[in-house]
């Protein structure tokens, strides 16, 4: 299969997924994850129509970014340490992979310096798995005012990631549980969060059905990257 079915493919299982949640084909985002393919990979992939993309290291991203078309849009799903969260801000219209009070403190004071509103996702560990990142459920809801009081970030949302299943639906009640956090992070802050970030290249119909509204997508547009690496936020 080519690039353009691939694309054509993925795009018409995101609008299937979509209609069987009961939502229009367009309220779902698709993230075009980009991480191990190079920028000419990225420009074929937007002659598709596809403009949104994620990177899960910051230096790569760095690299790649300044080889690409200026209108192409960015978020970071990798896991990010505080020192590179100057970078970061700078780089990302979002980060997706929050997953600590300190690190929001850092990319605060980041996008202070750079005189912009950052839009961050909080990253939840849905499963638990030691070898993931990401806040505890309880955690989230225990660290979402105070980082919602931060004067330079806006909280979107939240973001997770299923474990790996030949199985997938083994993964639906792990989507379910994050989509009534969502929903209780919403209350909690008394006004609704846009974004549910759920669902990569093996599982994301599911994550659409239990209502995910924006579904991270590498392995399924782009073919097998150069790391065949599946264990960051995205693939």
């Amino acid at each position: 299969m080519d690039l353009e079915d691939r694309v054509r493919r993925v795009r018409e299982q995101v609008a299937e997924a979509a209609v069987r949640s009961g939502r229009p084909a367009d309220s779902i985002t698709l993230v075009a994850v980009s991480k191990g393919h190079s920028p000419e990979s990225v420009r074929r992939v937007s002659e598709q129509g596809l403009t949104l993309f994620a990177e899960s290291k910051v230096q790569e991203a760095k690299i790649k970014i300044s080889m690409c078309p200026g209108k192409f849009r960015w978020h970071m799903i990798g896991h990010l340490q505080s020192n590179k969260a100057r970078d970061a801000a700078f780089l990302f219209e979002m980060i997706q992979s929050v997953d600590s009070f300190g690190l929001a403190e850092e990319l605060n004071k980041a996008a202070g310096k750079a005189g912009k509103t950052l839009k961050i996702l909080l990253e939840v560990n849905i499963a638990g798995e030691s070898t993931k990142f990401g806040y505890r459920p309880d955690a989230v809801l225990a660290d979402l005012t105070r980082i919602n009081s931060l004067p330079n970030l806006e909280i979107h949302g939240l973001m997770g990631m299923a474990p790996w299943t030949n199985e997938v639906e083994r993964v639906r009640p792990l989507f379910r549980e994050l989509k009534e956090l969502h929903d209780r992070c919403s209350d909690g802050l008394g006004a609704p969060l846009p974004v549910l970030s759920m669902g990569m290249s093996g599982d994301f119909e599911v994550a659409i059905e239990e209502g995910s509204t924006m579904v991270r997508v590498g392995t399924a547009l782009f073919g097998a990257g150069r790391s065949g690496n599946k264990s960051a936020a995205g693939g």
